[in-house]
């Protein structure tokens, strides 16, 4: 409960005043104020005690990029009216703060919806208000908090990387219309025709049942039938973190994982995370929704700055991986730290795939060309990540040797 300090002030100096000077003018003054502060106070006492107030329609999770509607709503159950009412959102999610000001009728209501925007991954507090409500002569206010929080998470954001194989095949010089019609033979879905597409893939059935020119589309991924279980490895270690914020190899690792489980969940296929960051975090192959909503719910939860390095990561686990396994590491740590672990992951006959995250375009010191070269000398196929790049370009299959070469010549000039 909260007084207006002139109020205060004036009661203070009309009670001094009338005490030194015995004025009766003085004396009738200081009652009324007193009498007026105890209507108020009663006033605002039982009108609290009738006020409701929630936030309705949060959704359990969200995705960086979306947003989502929530309703909040006041309720006065009293016959009191209320004369102002300031309520305020009280929630961590970056970016969204909700204030709105308003009076309650005898028993009335008011509500109001407002849009919330998910822009970056994570677990956040919503549902609780922080109000302050006012007599209805302004003299005193009093702070209360209605709702009832629950905590929103927000997934990290996922890109669609179509042409990522984590076992590539391209024949030197072939095109990539070429390579993408040699190394397709199964349909994953059928699109709308476009200008150039063969009219040996037109999908007669569902033409005839849309009325519109469909074709197939294939799939370029030979991992999806050829391996029945994907491991996403995510390095998460501290001495392997560079960049701050959203421009981060914490961050851009996180949003490559994401995109990978979705691919192939999305399709199907049995997918396991291994990370070691704030925690350790665990999930072994499997499919369907609730299998994505656990790998989707801890890459939104998982920290960078973990002491379990990658390699060490990789020792403990590498019994896991047997042949029919695909395992995908997305990591910026060097050749002599990554490398020991995945040549003895590759020797157990499991495909192995690193994806690189060029630490020195991120302000750091390790070169991701350098991890490259070394790991393809143990038949580990590497894609490279460089910071502000197009993230399905780098990890499209097509462009992986000119990519490679385009590398080489870098480094050659650099030196």
């Amino acid at each position: 409960m909260k007084i207006r300090w002139f109020l205060l002030t004036i009661l203070i100096l009309s009670f001094v005043l009338a005490l030194l000077g015995g004025y009766t003018m003085l004396w009738k003054l200081f009652v009324f104020l007193v009498v007026l502060l105890l209507l108020s106070y009663i006033w605002l006492r039982l009108n609290v005690r009738y006020i409701d107030g929630r936030v309705e329609n949060l959704p359990k999770y969200c995705r960086v990029g979306e947003q989502f509607d929530e309703e909040f709503i006041f309720v006065n159950h009293g016959l009191i009216p209320t004369a102002l009412i300031e309520a305020r959102q009280d929630t961590d999610m970056p970016g969204n703060r909700n204030v709105a000001a308003f009076h309650l009728t005898s028993q009335g209501s008011y509500r109001w919806q407002t849009r919330m925007s998910c822009t970056r991954r994570g677990e956040y507090s919503l549902g609780n208000i922080n109000a302050r409500i006012t007599d209805p002569l302004g003299f005193l206010t009093i702070n209360r908090r209605f709702g009832w929080g629950q905590y929103v998470i927000v997934f990290p954001d996922t890109i669609e990387v179509p042409y990522f194989q984590a076992i590539p095949h391209q024949e030197p010089g072939s095109s990539p219309r070429r390579w993408f019609a040699a190394q397709t033979s199964n349909a994953s879905r059928v699109r709308e025709y476009a200008s150039g597409d063969s009219l040996r893939y037109i999908h007669w059935p569902t033409t005839a049942h849309t009325g519109n020119l469909m074709v197939k589309d294939f799939d370029p991924d030979r991992t999806n039938y050829t391996y029945k279980d994907i491991w996403i490895i995510l390095d998460m270690a501290r001495s392997a973190q560079s960049g701050q914020g959203d421009e981060s190899t914490g961050e851009y690792a996180v949003t490559i994982a994401a995109s990978l489980a979705k691919k192939y969940l999305d399709s199907g296929k049995k997918v396991g995370l291994l990370a070691s960051g704030d925690r350790s975090y665990l999930h072994l192959p499997d499919s369907g929704e609730a299998q994505t909503e656990d790998v989707m719910r801890s890459l939104a939860l998982i920290k960078p700055g973990g002491e379990v390095s990658v390699e060490a990561l990789l020792f403990t686990q590498e019994e896991r991986f047997n042949a029919g396994s695909a395992v995908i590491v997305i990591t910026s740590s060097d050749i002599k730290r990554v490398g020991p672990a995945l040549r003895r992951i590759v020797k157990r006959g499991t495909a192995v795939t690193a994806i690189l995250l060029d630490a020195v375009s991120f302000g750091g010191n390790i070169s991701a060309a350098e991890t490259a070269r070394g790991l393809a000398a143990s038949s580990v196929h590497a894609y490279i990540v460089r910071r502000g790049a197009n993230i399905a370009r780098a990890l499209d299959s097509r462009f992986m040797a000119t990519s490679m070469q385009d590398t080489g010549v870098k480094d050659r000039n650099e030196r």
